[in-house]
């Protein structure tokens, strides 16, 4: 079972728009998911096309995701903590420096769900944290809070 700290996002109240003008379906955003782990990657792509989303990138380290971001400009960034070379929170300090991607919503995810980790994390520009497994239900809700947050637009969902 996952385990999203979403503290930061709980403040945003989930009532349905009335007006769908602002609104966008999750074929039009633009994801980087950032991981050292190929199967964890192979994963996120999986859970993210299923939930409509087909424009993914995939970088296997922080160095190389922080090239992908700065390339891409994407919405959304879902980074693993831990990682070598550019450690996860390396990358995420190195993306919220850039001004260019400062509408960018960051997700960090980790095994490690310690309080001193998610502070860490919080401190350095992730927007939220969620825990190593996940359910793709609790995925979709950290992306369109997060979403809606970052661009005050709605995520039309495919059925």
């Amino acid at each position: 079972m996952s385990q999203p700290f979403n503290d930061d996002v709980s403040e945003i109240p989930d009532d349905s728009w009335e007006d769908h003008t602002a609104s966008v379906t999750p074929d039009q955003i633009k994801v980087l998911v950032v991981d050292d782990s190929a199967m964890m990657r192979r994963l996120l792509g999986r859970e993210l096309t299923g939930l409509g989303f087909t424009k993914i990138d995939v970088a296997e380290d922080g160095a190389a995701g922080l090239v992908a971001a700065e390339r891409e400009a994407p919405d959304i960034i879902i980074s693993d903590y831990h990682m070598p070379g550019m450690h996860g929170l390396e990358f995420i300090e190195a993306v919220r420096r850039n001004e260019a991607l400062d509408q960018t919503a960051i997700v960090m995810l980790s095994t490690a769900g310690d309080q001193a980790v998610v502070e860490s994390a919080r401190n350095l520009g992730a927007d939220t944290f969620m825990v190593k497994p996940f359910e793709r239900a609790d995925l979709k809700h950290l992306i369109e809070t997060l979403y809606q947050r970052f661009n005050c637009a709605q995520i039309l969902w495919p059925e």
